[in-house]
């Protein structure tokens, strides 16, 4: 697909290495009500984790661009694992709480590590290909993810699975620290302050993501209550891969065909056709209604997500672009705890059906903000092929979140 070997294997190695963050959650909360046997505490060390990465993300960005990727990627490695490790054994209440918060706080940014690397090392024409491709990456996560932690909990239980994908995707993430250059600051970027169209679609862009990660939440309590309301609780899983492997086939599609037109063409297009298939799930009554409804809604979600990192990327200088990801990841967080508290509210008032209309209403909004903003999702033209890091790194830049303050 005309990418450079490194960025393919980097690609790979950085699936690999967020395969326990990817499941963090789920195991936790598997693992937490077998350590402590309380569902509470196992939600509170949850919810720890998505607070933790909430918080920091911004500031571990920040810090790959003044230190290097290399240094933070290892040390946040080390403590994440350490975390992780000390969850399997402990069984105190609070204990586990603190290590699930722990294990949040120091989440390895290697998702903004290695998307901001790929602006460097993949020429510009083929940088939309090269996002589609960490898409599908990406979604393999969550067709893969749950079948093998279901097949881990057979063999070994939470403990063992928890154990064995932190050793997975440790070795992940010392590879993906391997692969990127020593040194991955731009002098001259770093020296350079965000052009104001820049700020203007960051603003833009975090608005919405907000809007469209308020869906995935509430879809993640939705889903499993629809199961649960027709009467086949077994099928949940099913209708979340089903609906996995329609977001897989869309980001296939992207990577085979490439993006139609501008970044911030297709990014609209992407949102608006998420709204617009979301309406499709106020209507099924059984499973496989339903499994039909969440494959179509699936196909543009990882398109819009490979877009909205070809628009970051283009719309940001090098020294500021993994902060930039790390603001992004913030933005997810506050909308899934803002979708998946709405959805469960409002099932339980009206009932499940009408819960889906929290999903339709956050990309309608999303859709809104990114429509009535669409002067600033338009760059002023192509992003230049990004320059090879240099071997010296100039004063730290200032970071993505002051830009955007005033």
């Amino acid at each position: 697909m005309n990418l450079p070997r490194r960025a393919a294997l980097l690609i790979v190695l950085m699936t690999v290495a967020q395969l326990p963050v990817a499941m963090r959650q789920l195991l936790v909360v598997l693992l937490g009500h077998e350590n402590t046997g309380s569902f509470a505490t196992a939600g509170a060390a949850s919810a720890g984790c998505g607070v933790g990465l909430a918080l920091t993300a911004p500031f571990v960005g920040r810090l790959l661009g003044r230190i290097g990727h290399r240094p933070v990627l290892l040390s946040t490695g080390v403590v994440h694992l350490v975390a992780l490790l000390g969850l399997a054994v402990t069984t105190r209440a609070a204990a586990f709480v603190a290590l699930a918060t722990v294990a949040g706080l120091s989440t390895p940014p290697v998702l903004g590590s290695g998307r901001s690397q790929l602006a460097r090392m993949v020429p510009s024409a083929a940088l939309s290909r090269a996002y589609a491709i960490n898409a599908v990456g990406q979604e393999l996560l969550y067709v893969g993810g749950p079948l093998a932690v279901t097949l881990s909990l057979l063999v070994s239980g939470p403990a063992g699975a928890l154990l064995t994908f932190a050793v997975i995707g440790t070795a992940g993430l010392v590879g993906t620290a391997l692969v990127v250059p020593r040194h991955t600051v731009d002098v001259r970027a770093a020296g350079r302050r965000p052009t104001t169209s820049g700020r203007a679609t960051r603003r833009t862009m975090l608005s919405t993501h907000i809007g469209y990660m308020a869906a995935i939440g509430g879809m993640w309590v939705l889903v499993p209550a629809f199961a649960t309301t027709v009467g086949h609780p077994d099928q949940a899983g099913l209708l979340v891969t089903l609906w996995s492997v329609g977001s897989l086939a869309g980001g296939l599609l992207l990577a085979r065909r490439g993006r139609p037109g501008t970044p911030g063409g297709a990014y609209l297009t992407l949102v608006g056709t998420l709204a617009l298939t979301s309406l499709a799930l106020l209507l099924p009554r059984t499973v496989p209604q339903m499994a039909v409804a969440l494959a179509v809604f699936g196909l543009a979600l990882a398109p819009f997500l490979a877009v909205t990192d070809e628009l970051l990327a283009r719309s940001t200088p090098a020294s500021h672009l993994a902060e930039a990801y790390g603001w992004l990841q913030t933005a997810g967080q506050i909308g899934l705890a803002i979708g998946s508290a709405t959805a469960g509210a409002v099932t339980d008032q009206v009932g499940n059906t009408p819960g889906f209309l929290v999903v339709s209403a956050a990309l309608l909004l999303a859709s809104a903000v990114a429509f009535t903003r669409r002067r600033s999702l338009r760059l002023p033209s192509a992003a230049p092929e990004p320059a090879p890091p240099t071997p010296t790194a100039a004063a730290a830049a200032r970071g993505f979140a002051g830009d955007d303050a005033g």
